[in-house]
């Protein structure tokens, strides 16, 4: 993971998605710090390198989510995280009740806006929800999530979700699996193809879907 993380910041990505249930913040931690060390980017103060990180849905809830945060800053090696998001709306075991889900989102967002407000993170946001989830928070919270992070890509476009959650104040949409997990039906696709090639021969099917 950190050879990875080094080769993206290498070839000129700049934002990073992690998680504390993926186990790889400690790993894209050390490849920031490689990465600077090599002069591949600029200093800390720069401001160039911008890290997500997720609440997993075992540690929703208002003081696990504080200790889940405090977890990722030790793990990333950092004193305040960058964006923090709400990985999923809910948790396994409260599946069939939906009252624990609501009142563990509701738990989770309280922590998220202590973190805002303490400085201990510079954003907060939700992955994975759909407008219904987006409608309830938006109704109780004192911030508005900046950042909604959602499967997206050409054979999911989910527009009536991106509408809303624009129309609502989200200031920023964020693709997850934006290659549908290098489905052949999206990066073979017949459109995609020709639409590349129209663009010349520098420019691919997956360079189509991120953009």
């Amino acid at each position: 993971a950190e050879a990875q993380v080094l080769a993206g910041l290498r070839a000129g990505y700049r934002l990073l998605d992690t998680a504390g249930h993926y186990d790889s913040e400690p790993a894209v931690g050390s490849a920031i710090r490689e990465a600077r060390a090599r002069g591949l980017i600029g200093s800390e103060k720069d401001d160039e390198v911008r890290t997500v990180t997720k609440i997993w849905f075992d540690d929703m809830g208002f003081e696990p989510t504080l200790a889940a945060a405090k977890r990722s800053m030790a793990n990333l090696r950092v004193d305040r995280l960058d964006t923090v998001l709400v990985h999923f709306p809910g948790t396994i075991d409260a599946i069939q009740s939906p009252a624990a889900n609501r009142k563990l989102r509701s738990e989770t967002w309280r922590a998220l806006e202590l973190l805002l407000a303490d400085g201990r993170c510079r954003g907060i946001g939700v992955s994975n929800y759909n407008r219904r989830h987006l409608r309830e928070t938006l109704a109780s919270c004192k911030s508005v999530p900046s950042v909604l992070q959602t499967e997206l890509h050409p054979r999911l476009p989910q527009t009536e979700l991106i509408e809303y959650a624009r129309a609502s104040g989200v200031s920023t949409i964020m693709a997850h699996c934006p290659l549908a997990h290098g489905s052949p039906a999206l990066l073979g696709s017949e459109v995609l193809s020709r639409l590349a090639k129209a663009r010349g021969p520098a420019c691919t099917p997956a360079m189509l879907c991120l953009r």
